[in-house]
């Protein structure tokens, strides 16, 4: 989050296109390292290399080898296609245009995209020995580098130079402060794997078995995870494909229309999106972090009825906790993002574009929180095709809609698009689920949504009177307003909440959930 402050007070939305293009080129690698990491490589490799490990450490090292091999071998083609690509928009593009900029930018940035992959892989094994500090320590490299970047970089060349960079030369430090960052965050493993004990070893033919297996379950199963993210890489594509200067005409579509968005509507994609993802990972992450040992220990026991119940609570609590968050995005988009953004090359007008893709994606916040926890429980049952499908079907939905809601909301329409894309793609995996495993206690999770829902509206009544009874639109207004507003609000779910019965907020503070489960589990066996 400081670091987007940081960039937005540099950058701004950069009006002829400069930072959609960074955001764009950007967006690859880091939509990459997510499906490698946030825990989408935990659910295909890390049981198999952790099995191996415990068992024959020589196999473990010649698995881990063999993995980093193919997908470096993998990576390094696609990054080789893609270099082409950007050569050949360097080569006929015209350097004024936003395709020449977004394709140097690009051909920058793809090799990042080996970089942190491997790096992933790397966390994942060290995860197997109980190592999770160097994958804590890892991730925070790029913000560092990132911020010295902007704050200390920039300045120095902007001193030897006698004057102010343009954006161009702020995107391209930028972008080679990021593939700094990628060579550290790769090459920071390799002590931690050698004192392990892990040495390289390239004799494959002892594990391909577990080199099939971790394939055939990572390809579809982090599909399924990253649903989100490849809709918000088709948002950018899409936003950065039909901006331009209002009235002139789209020459690649023959002219029959103008170009309907303006400059900077991929850039107000990437600030907003850093607010959404705030309840995202504290609440639905969160959530599914913790449940998926307790559902899968369950499941390799068989016993389904504890593993559903696993599932109901951690969905009351997702669902008790993300629809007054998203209420509250949509409340506080303004506050929020003229309080974090607006300063510096951040003006009113950028201001206001990215406080309404707040809102709209606060609509969402519920969708996007349950995703990961529903979809783990089909996968621990061994479903890998109906998060596959559901997640191919939201992709095509999104993009159907930000197509049409983009000439109707301009940029607005792709945060709509990618709520209600997420918000079906739930609703459809809930609904499925409860009516083949039969396993969820449907009663219990839409008392736990109604009672949240009249606790979040008595939340929101509460909020808009405190925010509209204090006067003011400084950043210190502006704090008051969050905080005060917060606080409050947060009391009024609580104790309406508790009133009608909700005991999902006592079950989280007071660590009740573990004791629930092991009951239940000595009961069952």
């Amino acid at each position: 989050m400081l670091r987007d402050v940081v960039t937005a007070g540099s950058l701004g939305m950069s009006v002829g296109g400069t930072m959609d293009a960074f955001v764009l080129a950007f967006r690859l690698p880091d939509v990459a390292r997510r499906f490698f990491g946030d825990g989408s490589l935990g659910i295909s490799f890390i049981p198999i290399f952790g099995r191996v490990w415990h068992k024959d450490r020589q196999k473990a090292a010649a698995l881990l080898t063999a993995i980093l091999c193919r997908f470096f071998v993998y990576l390094t083609g696609f990054v080789c296609i893609g270099e082409i690509l950007c050569w050949t928009g360097i080569r006929f593009f015209h350097p004024d245009g936003k395709v020449y900029i977004t394709a140097q930018l690009l051909s920058l940035l793809l090799p990042y995209l080996i970089l942190i992959c491997m790096a992933a892989i790397c966390s994942a094994a060290l995860q197997t020995q109980d190592n999770f500090s160097v994958s804590t320590f890892v991730p925070p490299i790029l913000n560092v580098i990132w911020l010295a970047g902007i704050l200390v970089v920039v300045p120095l060349y902007s001193h030897f130079q006698g004057t102010a960079l343009d954006p161009d030369k702020r995107c391209y430090i930028l972008t080679l402060c990021i593939l700094t960052a990628g060579f550290i965050q790769l090459l920071i493993h390799f002590p931690f794997l050698k004192a392990s004990g892990f040495r390289f070893d390239f004799h494959f033919a002892s594990v391909k078995s577990e080199i099939r297996q971790t394939f055939h379950r990572f390809l579809p199963q982090v599909f399924g995870l990253m649903t989100v993210q490849v809709n918000l890489l088709v948002a950018s594509a899409a936003a950065w494909l039909f901006s331009g200067t209002a009235g002139t005409p789209i020459y690649w579509l023959n002219n029959v229309m103008t170009y309907p968005l303006r400059p900077g509507a991929a850039a107000a994609i990437y600030y907003s999106e850093r607010l959404f993802e705030f309840p995202q990972g504290l609440i639905g992450f969160a959530v599914a972090t913790a449940f998926y040992p307790l559902m899968a220990r369950n499941a390799a026991r068989k016993h389904y009825k504890a593993l559903g119940e696993d599932l109901t609570l951690g969905l009351r609590l997702q669902f008790a906790f993300s629809i007054p968050a998203g209420a509250a995005l949509m409340l506080m988009s303004e506050k929020l993002a003229h309080l974090l953004f607006q300063r510096g090359a951040f003006n009113a007008c950028d201001t206001i574009r990215t406080a309404d893709m707040i809102f709209w994606f606060g609509t969402g916040v519920w969708a996007f929180c349950t995703l990961p926890v529903i979809i783990r429980a089909f996968y621990i049952l061994g479903n890998n095709k109906t998060p596959f499908w559901a997640a191919a079907g939201s992709i095509v939905l999104n993009l159907l809609l930000a197509l049409f809601l983009m000439c109707w909301m301009r940029e607005q329409g792709f945060a709509l698009a990618a709520s209600i894309a997420a918000g079906v793609q739930a609703a459809g995996l809930l609904f499925y689920f409860s009516l083949r495993y039969k396993m969820l206690n449907v009663k219990a999770l839409v008392l736990c949504i109604l009672r949240s829902l009249t606790a979040t509206a008595c939340m929101t009544l509460a909020v808009a009177v405190v925010m509209k009874s204090l006067p003011g639109s400084s950043s210190l207004d502006d704090f008051l307003h969050i905080t005060l507003g917060g606080v409050i609000g947060l009391a009024v779910f609580l104790f309406v909440l508790r009133l009608l019965g909700g005991r999902e907020p006592e079950i989280l503070l007071h660590g009740k959930i573990t004791s629930q489960r092991r009951q239940l589990t000595k009961k069952n066996e």
